[in-house]
């Protein structure tokens, strides 16, 4: 991910806050959410047979409702990513997992269907999504006859520090007293090559990640 590309999206998101903050006629709301991350990647040129790997994310909830049913919510949240592959050879099965931990900000742009007061309300939303990378390892199992071995290898050096990307999704509102529960499912396109090394992954290979992303929440209001 290039310098422009980060700085633009940290002064985006700077500025929407800024400016959602300073309506009178704003809601802020804050909260917690968490969920599970059905996480894979796309690699170039395509190797085959990558699975999903079972991650999960948690984190925080920051809400500007404006009128009209719009909104903007950033997310920040830890969340697992990665892959998983399995090769059979010579009656030798190889399984490989490559885990990744990021610190990941998605900033949604919401439009809230209002459906009258102390109802359920659907929601859809769409925005980019900034990811820090923390740790990052490969672990490999082989199995012949009864008989596994395995390794983890450190490869975060092999991975680039951030992961620029988009989201997209839908959810609904559910009121609980004066808070709201959330429920959202979403697909996360990685936009930004994430290999930092041709001599573990391939000269010209490129890695983008990917999910679908399922999770529930609750904000509670906090000001006007």
């Amino acid at each position: 991910m290039g310098a422009n590309m980060k700085k633009s999206f940290l002064y985006l998101t700077v500025s929407l806050l800024l400016i959602g903050s300073s309506f009178s006629q704003v809601k802020i709301s804050g909260g917690i959410l968490g969920g599970l991350n059905l996480a894979n990647v796309t690699v170039d040129p395509d190797p085959g047979n990558l699975n999903t790997l079972t991650g999960f994310g948690a984190g925080g909830v920051l809400n500007f409702e404006f009128a009209g049913g719009f909104c903007i919510q950033a997310e920040p949240m830890y969340l697992q990513a990665g892959t998983k592959t399995s090769i059979t050879e010579q009656g030798i099965t190889v399984d490989v997992k490559l885990k990744a931990d990021y610190i990941s900000i998605p900033v949604l742009f919401m439009y809230v269907f209002q459906t009258g007061e102390n109802q359920v309300q659907p929601f859809i939303f769409a925005g980019p999504s900034l990811g820090f990378l923390m740790s990052a390892k490969m672990s490999a199992e082989a199995t012949s006859g009864g008989v596994s071995a395995g390794t983890d290898v450190d490869v975060k050096d092999s991975l680039k520090t951030t992961d620029f990307g988009a989201i997209f999704g839908a959810g609904v509102n559910i009121p609980a007293g004066g808070n709201t529960i959330f429920l959202e499912g979403r697909y996360s396109l990685g936009l930004s090559d994430i290999n930092n090394s041709p001599a573990t992954f391939g000269t010209g290979t490129t890695i983008k990640t990917k999910g679908i992303q399922f999770f529930a929440g609750i904000r509670f209001p906090f000001g006007s």
